[in-house]
């Protein structure tokens, strides 16, 4: 048996379904955007409120569903 610690690692299928980068879960520099809150909800957890800037209502809604797959989005 070895004395080195073991590293336990796992994949969470969740993360690779998230698309993260400009123009995917954010804006690209220098559009011209407006704030939007949006509400969260993710299954089996609590609703949470996700502040965003974003250059559309739909543009926001498709950055949080980009962030959060699966997740039911509505503007707050």
């Amino acid at each position: 048996m070895s004395n080195s610690p073991i590293s336990f690692q796992w994949r969470n299928d969740e993360e690779d379904l998230c698309r993260y980068g400009e123009g995917i879960s954010r804006p690209t520099p220098g559009k011209v955007t407006n704030i939007y809150r949006l509400l969260i909800y993710k299954s089996g957890s609590r609703p949470m409120t996700w502040t965003t800037r974003a250059e559309t209502k739909q543009h926001a809604i498709t950055y949080a569903q980009n962030r959060w797959p699966g997740a039911t989005v509505e503007v707050a």
